[in-house]
């Protein structure tokens, strides 16, 4: 990553959170320019990643973006399908989604977590399975389980707060289930 990436200017994007031997690996549409700025996972106030993960049962305290780094010790790693900073994941386009399949695959190789669990069902569609639905998708992907949970992002209204935490412990219960 240049200092520009890593520093916040315009071509930031956000460091892989990665490590052999994660249980989980969350993998986001893209970052938000906001968190790219910030240099941190589900940085903007709204979202509401960090409760969902706490209140799920992932971890046992609840983080704040700037702890991002930390889902590493509950063996938890964090990706995105497109690196590319964006206002909306709206502007993620089909192709850039595909462009990004191969780079997933090889992350997901490279730490063989047991569960692959996207947030949110557009970067699952997109890279994927256009008909896809919330919860364990069929097949694998390197062979990781597929989960996916609705978006923790404020700008989703299809989902209540409670309704989002108990797809968290549904993925929590799965990788329980798989370890």
């Amino acid at each position: 990553m240049n200092p520009e990436e890593a520093g916040g200017g315009p071509g930031a994007t956000l460091p892989d959170l990665l490590a052999p031997g994660i249980e989980v690996l969350f993998v986001g549409i893209n970052p938000s320019i906001y968190s790219a700025r910030a240099g941190h996972y589900y940085a903007r106030p709204g979202n509401m990643f960090w409760r969902c993960l706490h209140e799920g049962g992932l971890t046992p305290v609840r983080l704040r973006p700037e702890e991002d780094r930390r889902v590493l010790e509950w063996r938890i790693g964090i990706t995105d399908c497109v690196k590319r900073p964006t206002v909306s994941a709206a502007e993620v386009t089909r192709e850039e989604f595909q462009k990004g399949v191969e780079a997933l695959l090889a992350k997901i190789a490279r730490c063989r977590p047991l569960v692959v669990c996207f947030n949110g069902l557009v970067g699952y569609r997109g890279a994927f399975d256009p008909r896809a639905a919330l919860g364990r998708q069929p097949g694998q992907l390197e062979g990781a389980v597929v989960f996916v949970v609705p978006s923790t992002s404020g700008a989703n209204a299809a989902y209540s707060r409670q309704e989002r935490i108990e797809w968290f412990a549904r993925l929590r219960a799965l990788r329980d289930e798989l370890r």
